[in-house]
C-alpha cells in the first residue's frame, strides 16, 4: 500500500471513472456523493442530480465495488478535511486477496 495525501475539495475516486484502486482512510475525513440512478456522469448538471450523500471517517476503506464487479465508479469521493491521507491499494492485488481469503474460506 502506498500513502497518497488530498487537500479539501479534492477528488479522490469520480463518478463514472474505472476503478482500478482501493482506498483506507487514515485521516480525515471524505464527503460522498451518490447520484441518481442512470444519471450521466459528463451531466453538466450533474451536481443537481446528487441521490444523497454522507461523511466518511477516519478507518474507512472505500473504492471495492467498482473493483469486485469490474465496473465504473458509481460515486464521487471528496476530501472534506483540509488534509485527507489515505492508503492506496491496486486494484489487481485487492482481487488478488479477495479470491484468496475466499478460496481459503471454503478448504476450512
Amino acid at each position: 500500500m502506498q500513502p497518497r495525501k488530498f487537500k479539501k475539495g479534492q477528488d479522490i475516486i469520480t463518478y463514472g471513472d474505472f476503478g482500478q484502486e482501493y482506498f483506507i482512510l487514515a485521516q480525515g475525513n471524505v464527503r460522498v456523493f451518490v447520484y441518481k440512478n442512470g444519471v450521466d456522469p459528463k451531466d453538466p448538471k450533474l451536481e443537481e442530480q446528487i441521490a444523497f450523500q454522507k461523511i466518511m471517517e477516519q478507518g474507512a476503506g472505500f473504492g471495492e465495488l467498482a473493483l469486485m464487479y469490474n465496473s465504473k465508479r458509481t460515486a464521487t469521493i471528496r476530501a472534506e478535511t483540509e488534509e485527507v491521507l489515505t492508503y492506496v491499494l491496486d486494484g489487481t492485488i485487492f482481487k488478488t486477496i479477495i479470491i484468496k481469503s475466499s478460496i481459503d474460506k471454503r478448504s476450512i
